[in-house]
């Protein structure tokens, strides 16, 4: 039977009938996306499938098996031994009503102690707004990394930012098809959950509430032992700070859901509407002004989302204030902005 036969055949169990319509066979999820990223179905076909899976929707184990098949292709990034790396992501189609801040934490937690890979994409349907990369670039660093600049930045500065162009270029692929399709399907939650890292800690920020449960518990299917997943801002790599958004904290097999109240870690409310977007100059200002020690509420969400990547990287489970007061003292001791400086440096010729 070819390829592109076995794929009829697992269209039409996808695709049957509104009274049959339903979960999907892990197994078939995860031949599915092997033979989609292998070259193994016609664009047809995978537009509907992915259109129909989304109109059924996903659940957990369907999702860790979609997540399963499409590591097997992933290029990896080795970082160096003992302290956790933290991969970060969030939607890689950008932002487009509100800062970037993602980045300047994950620079934060850096210059603090972290590991912090983030991951993204470009030219992401269906917004297409402003990458993690639209944002380092603004602030002088070249980005993305290739997979071997990744490994080389974690090892010497804690911190590199690649995209599924570098690690796995098989779904970045699909991007002229999926723009065809004009709606999110389950490849924008699977590239949200796989790390090029093995063993990596994953911060995982969804737009949507169902989405705190299905994939903490998809996550649990793949084997990740630590997670923290959390209603993001714009579904990006952000956590907002009004006290109400929900996080998931995933330890050992178990899950935690819980609030944040900005009080009780020492920083004031943020909302959405106090961080408005205008422009790429313009949030470039803000963001240096928080790196060199300003105040306000970018200067808030910068401490708060480094924090929780602190968080994160902790063995030792300590609580979350503690990691916003080192994430300050990074900030008015100068270690983020030099970090940012040696980040913008070029590399050696030969090097």
């Amino acid at each position: 039977m070819s390829t592109n036969e076995e794929f009829r055949q697992i269209l039409k169990e996808r695709a049957r009938g509104p009274a049959h319509l339903g979960s999907l066979d892990p197994g078939l999820c995860e031949r599915a996306m092997e033979l989609i990223l292998s070259g193994g179905a016609t664009d047809a076909q995978i537009g509907g499938f992915l259109l129909v899976g989304r109109a059924v929707g996903d659940g957990p184990a369907e999702l860790a098996a979609y997540a399963r098949a499409a590591h097997s292709f992933v290029r990896t990034v080795e970082a160096p031994k003992g302290f956790p790396t933290v991969t970060v992501s969030g939607g890689f189609d950008g932002k487009l009503r509100t800062f970037n801040v993602g980045a300047a934490a994950s620079l934060v937690a850096a210059a603090t102690s972290a590991r912090v890979l983030m991951i993204g994409g470009e030219d992401t349907p269906p917004k297409e707004g402003r990458t993690v990369f639209d944002a380092l670039r603004s602030l002088g660093v070249s980005s993305p990394h290739t997979t071997l600049e990744a490994e080389d930045s974690l090892a010497e500065h804690g911190f590199a930012a690649t995209s599924v162009e570098h690690y796995l270029p098989e779904l970045h692929d699909l991007l002229g098809l999926r723009w065809e399709m004009a709606r999110r399907t389950v490849l924008n939650v699977v590239e949200k959950i796989i790390s090029p890292v093995p063993g990596s800690r994953v911060m995982v920020g969804v737009t949507h509430r169902p989405f705190l449960k299905s994939v903490p518990a998809a996550l649990v299917h793949l084997g990740v032992e630590h997670a923290l997943v959390f209603q993001a801002i714009e579904g990006s790599d952000e956590a907002p700070l009004d006290g109400n958004s929900s996080l998931v904290r995933l330890r050992d097999g178990e899950t935690e859901e819980f609030c944040v109240p900005p009080d009780s870690i020492g920083l004031p409310q943020v909302t959405r509407a106090r961080v408005p977007w205008k422009d790429a100059e313009d949030e470039t200002r803000h963001v240096l002004a928080a790196l060199e020690g300003g105040e306000g509420p970018v200067a808030a969400l910068i401490l708060y989302n480094a924090a929780l990547r602190l968080w994160m990287a902790d063995e030792e489970y300590r609580p979350l204030v503690r990691w916003v007061e080192r994430a300050g003292e990074a900030l008015r001791s100068g270690a983020a902005l030099e970090l940012l400086d040696r980040l913008r440096q070029p590399a050696p010729v030969g090097g």
